[in-house]
């Protein structure tokens, strides 16, 4: 008898759901803003992800952050 190993129970991806995570440059270039601008937000509390160049961003997130007012003090 051969033992099977279970199934590997992988979740589809839908392609709208995935979003590619972009640099602040390309914040920048998308919405516009000075990087000095867009520092302030970042230690206002925007989201972000730590990645092994730096700091990368959801564009969705970040717009709805934005959109939210959480920025407001």
């Amino acid at each position: 008898m051969t033992a099977h190993a279970p199934p590997v129970l992988r979740p589809d991806l839908d392609a709208t759901q995935t979003r590619r995570l972009v640099s602040l440059v390309e914040l920048q270039e998308r919405f516009g803003f000075s990087e000095r601008w867009w520092r302030y937000r970042i230690a206002e509390g925007m989201p972000t992800r730590k990645w092994v160049g730096g700091l990368r961003f959801n564009p969705d997130e970040v717009e709805a952050w934005l959109d939210s007012g959480s920025n407001s003090g």
